[in-house]
């Protein structure tokens, strides 16, 4: 774990540096929590602290708004949201929605990223935030560069670089992410052809229908993506662990031989 990630989610802020954090003004902060779309914050003496959890779900409550949810429906999601979740769970949601809030990025010049990420960026860090598609420059000749920024991923995409992410490597993953999303493109698309379309067909479906309807399925398949990341990755993790456990074994034996 990185040192930036160790603070970050050791964190804590007065309401006025939340607000200076987040974006978000004070007044919308204080009403947020009495209609139970933020958790009240903890008390340090007579001051209020608020955590980065805090900081995280204010992040995901603009992005949604930006986006045209109301109250209701964001308080909703974030009510699927463990009470107890780490920064990382919450930030886990905005990228289960990131297919569909990154079509309308908001958009940042390099001051503003710095100030939202909470530190200056260098060259390689703007490199990696674009293979990962959180950002994109607007124009490479407009002076000052100005980004379309996916927020929802920002922080995510930082805390991936402090964990050590390259340039070369950000960039292997995009093109082993791209290639996979091809692929599985293809493959639904000759499903949807071969077996859906005939039906579609059949009941004098309008083009707008048929949107309709892949705009339906697309939160399924991309909850059932997210399903078969988990189950795969639990399943690393489980190899990763016997593996480790057989070579403590192994050690513990060359040092205590049986006799």
């Amino acid at each position: 774990m990185s040192e930036r990630h160790g603070e970050e989610q050791q964190a804590t802020f007065g309401l006025a540096e939340l607000a200076e954090r987040s974006g978000v003004a004070v007044r919308n902060i204080r009403f947020y929590t009495t209609q139970g779309l933020l958790a009240a914050p903890g008390k340090h003496g007579r001051r209020a602290v608020y955590t980065s959890q805090h900081l995280v779900t204010l992040e995901l409550i603009a992005e949604l708004q930006g986006h045209g949810f109301g109250l209701a429906a964001i308080k909703e999601h974030l009510h699927r949201i463990p009470v107890d979740a780490s920064v990382t769970s919450i930030a886990m949601h905005s990228t289960m929605l990131a297919p569909w809030l990154a079509n309308r990025p908001a958009t940042m010049t390099r001051a503003e990223l710095d100030t939202r990420t909470d530190r200056p960026l260098t060259d390689d860090d703007l490199t990696m935030l674009k293979h990962l598609g959180v950002i994109h420059r607007l124009s490479e000749d407009a002076e000052p560069a100005r980004y379309a920024v996916a927020t929802a991923l920002l922080s995510i995409g930082v805390d991936l670089i402090d964990f050590g992410l390259t340039p070369t490597t950000s960039a292997e993953i995009t093109k082993a992410i791209e290639t996979a999303g091809q692929r599985l493109t293809a493959d639904l698309e000759e499903t949807y052809s071969r077996m859906l379309k005939p039906r579609l067909a059949d009941q004098n479906m309008t083009d707008s229908d048929v949107e309709r309807f892949v705009s339906l399925f697309k939160p399924v398949s991309i909850a059932a993506l997210a399903r078969s990341y988990e189950h795969a990755l639990g399943a690393l993790r489980q190899r990763e662990s016997e593996a480790a456990q057989t070579r403590l074994q192994a050690r513990a034996q060359a040092h205590h031989p049986a006799t």
